[in-house]
């Protein structure tokens, strides 16, 4: 004959229970890739525990991992939320990170606000989406799209780009993997492409 003393052991267990295989879910998406290579870690804080009880959000977490091409992510928010337990996307608030190509290419990015599809592996960006590359251009968009197993990045609906070169705006902007040894990364700007040249200014002997 059960009791109120087993009732609230029950509820006690799924009360930490649905959250932690949340998190477990989450850990899975970020510690390991397709091919079994690991390789990336997933950090809390220290009042994570508390708030696990209290329900699924997770406060300022990192994570970080590798791709199928060895290219590095790292990435840190305010608040991871998933959508259930166990959850299949999660929400995540005030973004910042930095991917690291296997070729040599960085791009850090950030946005108000992502989704992360945890079966694709691909985590949309919205609000104030900004890409920076390491060789010194600031790219803005509306929305893009990070494909976290192939390591590949889109952005639709309007990109606008400012660098040393001068300046570009289109519709469109698709960085792809590197295909066969080749290891460069193609950054292919499509629809309604307008580019403004600005020259270095010349020095003096």
């Amino acid at each position: 004959m059960s009791g109120p003393g087993l009732h609230s052991r029950i509820v006690t267990i799924l009360k930490l229970g649905l959250p932690l295989i949340a998190v477990a879910m989450l850990a899975g998406l970020f510690l390991n890739s397709q091919d079994g290579r690991g390789g990336g870690e997933l950090v809390f804080s220290p009042a994570d525990l508390e708030l696990l009880g209290e329900g699924m959000q997770v406060s300022r977490p990192v994570f970080s991992g590798v791709t199928d091409g060895l290219d590095r992510f790292r990435f840190t928010a305010e608040t991871v939320t998933p959508d259930a337990a166990p959850p299949t996307r999660a929400t995540i608030q005030t973004l910042s990170g930095r991917i690291e190509f296997s070729g040599g290419t960085q791009i850090d990015l950030k946005s108000e606000t992502a989704d992360v599809d945890l079966k694709t592996r691909r985590m949309t960006l919205q609000g104030g989406v900004e890409a920076q590359t390491g060789d010194g251009y600031v790219f803005r968009a509306k929305e893009a799209q990070v494909d976290l197993d192939l390591g590949g990045l889109t952005a639709e609906g309007s990109v606008s780009g400012d660098g040393p070169m001068g300046r570009i705006d289109a519709r469109s902007l698709a960085v792809s993997p590197p295909r066969g040894d080749d290891k460069a990364r193609t950054f292919l700007f499509q629809d309604d492409v307008r580019v403004v040249y600005a020259p270095p200014a010349p020095t003096g002997d």
